[in-house]
């Protein structure tokens, strides 16, 4: 089992959590602020199986949420 946290932008994160809802995954969202001009983000915890975190991550660079 592993637990993957991802900070997302806040108008990213609806659509986020669908892809992943739609792919049988589970998150838990927390808001969170920081960074710069302190803009609002979502922070997901999203716990899985070992073999899947690849198809987390991969849903997560689908479409640029996630920025390494």
């Amino acid at each position: 089992m592993k637990l993957i946290v991802a900070i997302i932008n806040n108008d990213d994160c609806p659509n986020v959590l669908s892809e992943l809802t739609h792919k049988n995954f589970s998150a838990t969202r927390l808001s969170t602020s920081g960074g710069f001009l302190r803009a609002g983000n979502s922070t997901l915890l999203i716990g899985t199986e070992d073999e899947k975190v690849d198809e987390v991550i991969g849903v997560l660079h689908s479409r640029d949420f996630l920025r390494i």
